[in-house]
């Protein structure tokens, strides 16, 4: 599972990234990183490790590598969980971070720049699916203008511009450029 997420968030990491740059007119750089419970990167012995900006690809590594290091570390972490009563490890405890420019939208992201980074992976899995059975999705965005400034609204709508299919919902109809 590691595996495969690692893998499709670098998939919608290189689209969302276009689609982005699009939206913010090349003013933002999107990055989204992928932090597994277990991360199967080495940290060198006797290390402090300190999170980065960068992402890190974990997809070069096989199922196998994954599969043995999470056993492993399974059975490492098997005394605390009982003691605890919790799993502290495994796939429902993995996370992705989204930054823009460097700074983490979770932590510091405006309203503006949250919808942005989310319409840029909605946009993303649609390029996605069209790519793969080479139609338009029909795609539903519901008040999505009311919380962008004025050229992030026409980057999208010029966008949408050549979908088969958009339904854009608002109760003002000024927002539309």
């Amino acid at each position: 599972m590691i595996h495969a997420r690692s893998k499709a968030l670098d998939e919608m990491e290189a689209l969302a990234v276009r689609v982005h740059e699009r939206l913010t007119r090349g003013r933002e750089v999107f990055r989204i990183r992928y932090l597994p419970s277990y991360d199967p990167l080495p940290v060198p012995k006797d290390q402090f490790t300190l999170p980065l900006q960068a992402g890190l690809s974990r997809s070069g590594y096989s199922h196998r590598q994954i599969e043995e290091g999470f056993l492993e570390q399974l059975t490492k972490a098997r005394a605390e969980e009982i003691a605890r009563g919790i799993t502290t490890i495994g796939p429902h405890r993995d996370e992705f971070r989204i930054s823009v420019n460097g700074i983490d939208l979770g932590d510091y992201g405006s309203r503006g720049q949250i919808r942005t980074a989310i319409l840029s992976l909605k946009m993303a899995e649609v390029d996605w699916i069209r790519a793969r059975t080479k139609q338009w999705p029909v795609l539903l965005l519901d008040e999505t203008l009311a919380e962008l400034d004025f050229e992030r609204r026409q980057s999208l709508v010029e966008y949408l511009e050549n979908a088969d299919q958009v339904l854009l919902t608002t109760t003002d109809f000024n927002l539309f450029p």
